[in-house]
């Protein structure tokens, strides 16, 4: 019985391994994306507060988020035409 424990447990610490290495990379990316979308967000309040009017809202905060400094600076510049 103790011998089937341990093989018990070896096996379910290789499925947990292989688990979290097959999530890894998509793990880093939704990672990466919430830094940006936060950074971008931060960067949306501040010239907020500077009197610029860029919205921040859920998708101007995705924008910045996926496509990062190109696409604030082409918020901003699109805040100053419109």
């Amino acid at each position: 019985m103790g011998g089937t424990g341990i093989l018990s447990g070896v096996i379910l610490v290789c499925l947990a391994v292989l688990v979290l290495a097959a999530l890894a990379k998509p793990l880093r990316v939704l990672l990466r994306f919430g830094l940006s979308a936060a950074a971008g967000a931060a960067v949306l309040a501040l010239c907020h507060g500077f009197g610029l009017s860029v919205g921040a809202n859920v998708v101007t905060v995705v924008l910045v988020g996926l496509l990062g400094t190109p696409g604030f600076l082409g918020l901003l510049a699109l805040s100053l035409i419109l």
